[in-house]
């Protein structure tokens, strides 16, 4: 069977089926003469091997139905298992690091410079160089600033005593 059926479909089938068994159930349990009886087990057997093959048309698209949830289920599962696996490699990676923190300090060590009383990191050392040089250079255009304002000054002193 190429179609899937839903489970709401099958269910609705075999309570009709078993609608339709009780019936013939009720109709064989009334006194029914024996000629008449014997029809009725005639039809009864017709009936009977008709519902099994539905029955059994209907298991088997239950089955394909179910077995489509299953390989999805189980791709699911395989993607997860990968998931774990991935989170397990970056959560060990993260142990390791934090078991290791000999070498942490020796890296560490060479971020410093060793002097007698005390240790200065390097970045720190840089930082304040490059702040000195920032600092020198604000002075420099500011003295030129105040220079060239005298300047002016003195040009506009005379351009008025003129």
């Amino acid at each position: 069977m190429s179609k899937s059926v839903s489970n709401d479909a099958l269910w609705e089938k075999l309570s009709e089926i078993e609608e339709t068994i009780k019936r013939y159930l009720k109709e064989q349990k009334e006194s029914v003469p024996k000629q008449e009886q014997a029809d009725v087990t005639s039809q009864l057997r017709e009936n009977k091997d008709e519902i099994v093959k539905k029955i059994e048309k209907y298991i088997q698209g239950l089955g394909s139905h179910c077995d489509s949830h299953f390989k999805s289920i189980y791709t699911n599962l395989g993607q997860l298992d990968e998931h774990t696996h991935g989170i397990y490699e970056i959560l060990s990676n993260m142990w390791g690091i934090m078991r290791e923190p000999e070498e942490q300090t020796k890296t560490d060590d060479k971020l410093y410079l060793n002097f007698k009383f005390f240790k200065l990191r390097k970045s720190s050392l840089v930082i304040a160089i490059l702040g000195l040089l920032v600092f020198i250079l604000t002075l420099f255009c500011m003295k030129q600033q105040n220079d060239y304002m005298l300047l002016l000054n003195e040009s506009y002193t005379q351009n008025i005593l003129k």
